[in-house]
Protein backbone atom coordinates (compact mmCIF):
# COMPACT_ATOMS: atom_id res chain seq x y z
CA UNK A 1 0.00 0.00 0.00
CA UNK A 2 1.48 3.31 -1.06
CA UNK A 3 0.34 6.48 0.54
CA UNK A 4 1.43 10.03 0.25
CA UNK A 5 2.14 11.42 3.66
CA UNK A 6 0.96 14.99 3.98
CA UNK A 7 1.11 16.98 7.15
CA UNK A 8 0.59 20.63 7.75
CA UNK A 9 3.72 22.48 8.77
CA UNK A 10 2.17 23.04 12.21
CA UNK A 11 1.65 19.28 12.72
CA UNK A 12 5.18 18.54 11.47
CA UNK A 13 6.72 21.12 13.80
CA UNK A 14 5.13 19.94 17.05
CA UNK A 15 7.12 16.68 17.42
CA UNK A 16 10.29 18.44 16.31
CA UNK A 17 9.86 21.11 18.95
CA UNK A 18 9.22 18.46 21.59
CA UNK A 19 12.23 16.26 20.78
CA UNK A 20 14.51 19.28 20.47
CA UNK A 21 13.34 20.46 23.90
CA UNK A 22 13.82 16.95 25.31
CA UNK A 23 17.37 16.74 23.94
CA UNK A 24 18.29 20.02 25.69
CA UNK A 25 16.98 19.13 29.16
CA UNK A 26 19.43 18.48 31.98
CA UNK A 27 19.82 14.79 32.85
CA UNK A 28 18.67 15.38 36.40
CA UNK A 29 15.40 17.05 35.37
CA UNK A 30 13.50 13.78 35.14
CA UNK A 31 10.09 15.39 35.70
CA UNK A 32 10.38 17.62 32.62
CA UNK A 33 11.82 14.75 30.57
CA UNK A 34 8.81 12.62 31.56
CA UNK A 35 6.36 15.42 30.76
CA UNK A 36 7.77 15.82 27.24
CA UNK A 37 7.75 12.05 26.60
CA UNK A 38 4.08 11.93 27.61
CA UNK A 39 3.29 14.76 25.17
CA UNK A 40 5.36 13.29 22.35
CA UNK A 41 4.52 9.56 22.41
CA UNK A 42 1.25 7.60 22.20
CA UNK A 43 2.21 6.02 25.52
CA UNK A 44 5.32 5.59 27.60
CA UNK A 45 5.88 3.18 30.49
CA UNK A 46 7.71 3.69 33.77
CA UNK A 47 11.47 4.10 34.11
CA UNK A 48 12.16 5.04 30.47
CA UNK A 49 15.30 6.97 29.60
CA UNK A 50 16.21 8.38 26.20
CA UNK A 51 19.66 9.85 25.62
CA UNK A 52 20.00 13.03 23.55
CA UNK A 53 19.79 13.48 20.07
CA UNK A 54 16.66 11.45 19.78
CA UNK A 55 14.61 12.30 16.69
CA UNK A 56 11.27 11.13 15.34
CA UNK A 57 8.82 11.99 12.58
CA UNK A 58 5.36 11.99 14.18
CA UNK A 59 5.90 10.93 17.81
CA UNK A 60 2.28 9.97 18.51
CA UNK A 61 2.82 6.71 16.61
CA UNK A 62 5.44 5.53 19.13
CA UNK A 63 4.60 3.35 22.13
CA UNK A 64 7.34 2.57 24.65
CA UNK A 65 7.00 -0.01 27.42
CA UNK A 66 8.51 0.20 30.90
CA UNK A 67 12.22 0.02 31.79
CA UNK A 68 13.32 0.90 28.25
CA UNK A 69 16.65 2.56 27.52
CA UNK A 70 17.36 4.32 24.25
CA UNK A 71 20.98 5.37 23.80
CA UNK A 72 22.49 8.32 21.88
CA UNK A 73 21.42 9.36 18.37
CA UNK A 74 18.32 7.25 17.83
CA UNK A 75 16.02 8.05 14.89
CA UNK A 76 12.46 6.73 14.58
CA UNK A 77 10.57 7.44 11.36
CA UNK A 78 7.16 6.61 12.76
CA UNK A 79 4.75 7.22 9.88
CA UNK A 80 3.31 3.86 10.94
CA UNK A 81 3.17 2.61 14.55
CA UNK A 82 6.42 1.72 16.29
CA UNK A 83 5.99 -0.36 19.45
CA UNK A 84 8.77 -1.05 21.95
CA UNK A 85 8.04 -3.58 24.71
CA UNK A 86 9.27 -3.63 28.29
CA UNK A 87 13.02 -3.83 28.96
CA UNK A 88 13.95 -2.95 25.38
CA UNK A 89 17.52 -1.68 25.19
CA UNK A 90 18.69 0.27 22.20
CA UNK A 91 22.39 1.03 21.63
CA UNK A 92 23.73 4.22 19.99
CA UNK A 93 23.01 5.33 16.44
CA UNK A 94 20.05 3.06 15.81
CA UNK A 95 17.26 3.66 13.30
CA UNK A 96 13.68 2.37 13.25
CA UNK A 97 12.37 3.27 9.80
CA UNK A 98 8.66 2.46 9.45
CA UNK A 99 8.47 4.66 6.33
CA UNK A 100 10.14 4.20 2.98
CA UNK A 101 9.90 6.13 -0.28
CA UNK A 102 8.32 4.53 -3.33
CA UNK A 103 10.65 2.58 -5.61
CA UNK A 104 9.07 3.92 -8.81
CA UNK A 105 10.67 7.23 -9.82
CA UNK A 106 7.43 8.94 -10.88
CA UNK A 107 5.66 7.91 -7.67
CA UNK A 108 8.66 9.03 -5.61
CA UNK A 109 8.67 12.43 -7.37
CA UNK A 110 5.01 12.78 -6.41
CA UNK A 111 5.82 12.07 -2.76
CA UNK A 112 4.63 8.46 -2.51
CA UNK A 113 5.75 6.62 0.60
CA UNK A 114 4.99 3.29 2.14
CA UNK A 115 4.75 2.90 5.90
CA UNK A 116 4.51 -0.38 7.83
CA UNK A 117 4.50 -0.96 11.60
CA UNK A 118 7.54 -2.07 13.59
CA UNK A 119 7.21 -4.17 16.76
CA UNK A 120 10.13 -4.72 19.12
CA UNK A 121 8.94 -7.20 21.76
CA UNK A 122 9.89 -7.34 25.47
CA UNK A 123 13.53 -7.76 26.39
CA UNK A 124 15.04 -7.15 22.94
CA UNK A 125 18.52 -5.61 22.71
CA UNK A 126 19.38 -3.75 19.51
CA UNK A 127 23.15 -3.21 19.40
CA UNK A 128 24.88 -0.15 17.90
CA UNK A 129 24.13 1.02 14.37
CA UNK A 130 21.21 -1.38 13.90
CA UNK A 131 18.56 -0.47 11.31
CA UNK A 132 15.05 -1.96 11.48
CA UNK A 133 12.75 -1.50 8.48
CA UNK A 134 8.96 -1.24 8.35
CA UNK A 135 6.88 -4.38 8.60
CA UNK A 136 9.32 -6.11 10.97
CA UNK A 137 8.64 -7.76 14.34
CA UNK A 138 11.58 -8.76 16.54
CA UNK A 139 10.62 -11.50 18.99
CA UNK A 140 10.89 -11.42 22.77
CA UNK A 141 14.40 -11.56 24.24
CA UNK A 142 16.26 -11.54 20.93
CA UNK A 143 19.55 -9.74 20.35
CA UNK A 144 20.38 -7.98 17.10
CA UNK A 145 24.14 -7.63 16.51
CA UNK A 146 25.89 -4.34 15.80
CA UNK A 147 25.52 -2.95 12.31
CA UNK A 148 22.70 -5.30 11.31
CA UNK A 149 19.90 -4.32 8.94
CA UNK A 150 16.67 -6.09 9.89
CA UNK A 151 14.41 -6.51 6.85
CA UNK A 152 12.34 -9.53 7.97
CA UNK A 153 10.79 -10.80 11.20
CA UNK A 154 13.16 -12.25 13.80
CA UNK A 155 11.81 -14.98 16.14
CA UNK A 156 11.99 -14.84 19.93
CA UNK A 157 15.10 -15.83 21.85
CA UNK A 158 17.74 -15.68 19.11
CA UNK A 159 20.84 -13.77 18.09
CA UNK A 160 20.55 -12.27 14.60
CA UNK A 161 23.33 -10.46 12.73
CA UNK A 162 24.23 -9.15 9.31
CA UNK A 163 22.92 -7.22 6.34
CA UNK A 164 20.30 -8.43 5.88
CA UNK A 165 20.04 -9.78 9.42
CA UNK A 166 19.87 -13.55 9.68
CA UNK A 167 19.39 -15.75 12.73
CA UNK A 168 22.80 -16.88 13.93
CA UNK A 169 21.62 -19.15 16.74
CA UNK A 170 19.25 -19.44 19.70
CA UNK A 171 20.15 -17.86 23.03
CA UNK A 172 20.71 -20.76 25.46
CA UNK A 173 21.68 -21.48 29.07
CA UNK A 174 25.31 -21.54 27.88
CA UNK A 175 25.00 -17.76 27.31
CA UNK A 176 24.33 -17.09 30.99
CA UNK A 177 27.27 -15.46 32.79
CA UNK A 178 26.07 -15.92 36.37
CA UNK A 179 25.68 -12.16 36.79
CA UNK A 180 22.15 -12.36 38.26
CA UNK A 181 23.24 -14.97 40.77
CA UNK A 182 26.26 -12.85 41.86
CA UNK A 183 24.02 -9.81 42.35
CA UNK A 184 21.50 -11.87 44.35
CA UNK A 185 24.32 -13.23 46.55
CA UNK A 186 25.48 -9.67 47.34
CA UNK A 187 21.98 -8.71 48.47
CA UNK A 188 21.76 -11.53 51.04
Amino acid sequence: MRTRIRRSSTNAQKPRKLFVAYNLIDYEDTATRREIMEQLFASVGEDVFIEPNFRCEVGRNITIGSHAYINFDCVMLDNAPITLGDYVWIAPMMGLFAASHALDLEERRNGACQAKPIVIEDGVWLDGHVTVLGGVTIGRGSVIGAGSVVTKNIPAGVIAVGNPARVLRPITEADRTGFSERIAARCV
